[in-house]
């Protein structure tokens, strides 16, 4: 009965060990996938040309109902305001773009790596609707300590506001 319940407690060892091993296998197999596709996505951003970046700045619009004006605030940490252009596309589209240019050294040489680049660099467009009939001459936009703050009546002059029935 002795030797009966040791080798159960072998087998049951045994399965044990099996079943960790399996999990340890696979916990590597899946470390070695992701680290293949982070650097394979390194590759492919180092490959790009930063000029042809297109990115979207990060934007907090804010639609109080009590002022006459809706402002969006717009986040371009490490661009000047000269760098930035606000035009009015179209009847009733905000265009805001520019570029951030990397403030590293062109002449570096290829051997020069970036363990970490999280940075966007390159040109950005980020588009708002505002109301038709918006003009240039009412839209204001001010930067400060890397925030472009945009603002642009509710109603624009001339607009006809129509009362809820």
């Amino acid at each position: 009965m002795t030797v009966t319940t040791s080798t159960h407690h072998k087998l049951s060892h045994s399965r044990n060990t099996d079943e960790q091993f399996q999990a340890l296998d696979r916990a590597l197999a899946r470390r070695y996938v992701f680290r293949l596709l982070h650097e394979q996505r390194l590759r492919r951003i180092q490959e790009q040309p930063q000029s042809d970046v297109i990115f979207r700045p990060r934007v907090e619009m804010c639609d109080d109902p009590s002022s006459s004006r809706i402002t969006a605030t717009l986040e371009l940490p490490g661009i000047k305001a000269d760098d930035v252009r606000v035009t009015l596309e179209r009847d009733n589209l905000l265009a805001i773009s520019g570029e951030r240019v990397s403030k590293a050294p062109s002449d570096q040489s290829a051997s020069v790596t970036f363990p970490v680049r999280e940075i966007k660099y390159g040109k950005f467009l980020r588009t708002l609707d505002v109301p038709s009939g918006t003009m240039m001459s009412t839209i204001s936009a001010a930067m400060s300590d890397g925030m472009l703050l945009v603002s642009w009546p509710r109603f624009p002059p001339g607009a006809t506001t129509r009362s809820p029935q």
